[in-house]
């Protein structure tokens, strides 16, 4: 019987508003801009980056199109990806006892591929499933059903959904009949999708993972 962990990528296994910091710094030393104020229009834009670009421009007649800017954003934030030495320990313990482990994520295939090789997750993590390359989202199932073919699983085996988001991974997961545990980030559980297990963070949910308790505690997929 195996056990397989399906892991999502963004604020899961990297963390993006560090990569966002990074860029903020990066980019307004370039063009005198504080990055305070690139850190306020980006939790006021949140999610709408092309509105984000439009007010950097119109506020700091920054040069280039509005597109221009938002796609040197998506190519250059993922290089900022940080490396997370410990997320990369907690993981290779997982595999080095037995889990096999799968990346499953919603975005481009060569942004989410750039995060991963600057996390230097890329040869603890060789299986991943994106979205862009399947025409599917999570949470919809099939895309779960594309990592399950994917590393093998079977009907008896133990399998974990892991993910920050509980509308995309806990929903997606427990809709694919999979155990889901949740990374909180330390937040109490709004109302939603309710997970099979919750952790603060990737770091913790693989020890929990690794100690039989966490195997035993739910019901097999």
């Amino acid at each position: 019987m195996q056990r397989i962990a399906l892991i999502d990528l963004d604020d899961t296994l990297t963390d993006r508003a560090a990569a966002f910091t990074a860029w903020a710094q990066e980019f307004g030393a370039a063009h005198h801009i504080p990055e305070a104020w690139l850190h306020e229009a980006d939790a006021t834009h949140s999610g709408r980056r092309r509105d984000f670009f439009t007010l950097v421009k119109s506020v700091h007649g920054v040069p280039d199109t509005v597109d221009g800017l938002y796609t040197a954003f998506r190519r250059r934030t993922p290089q900022l990806t940080p490396h997370r030495p410990a997320v990369n320990t907690a993981v290779r313990q997982l595999a080095s006892h037995g889990w096999t482990l799968a990346v499953i994520t919603n975005g481009d295939t060569t942004a989410q591929h750039a995060k991963l090789a600057a996390a230097r997750l890329t040869s603890l993590l060789p299986t991943v499933v994106i979205s862009a390359d399947h025409g599917v989202r999570k949470p919809d199932p099939a895309l779960f059903h594309i990592a399950l073919e994917q590393t093998g699983a079977g009907p008896t085996d133990t399998v974990w959904v892991i993910g920050d988001t509980l509308t995309t991974d806990i929903e997606g997961g427990n809709r694919t009949g999979l155990r889901t545990l949740w990374i909180s980030h330390g937040r109490d559980h709004p109302g939603g999708p309710l997970p099979s297990q919750t952790a603060d963070d990737i770091v913790h949910a693989c020890t929990w993972l690794l100690d039989v308790r966490g195997e035993a505690s739910s019901a097999n997929r």
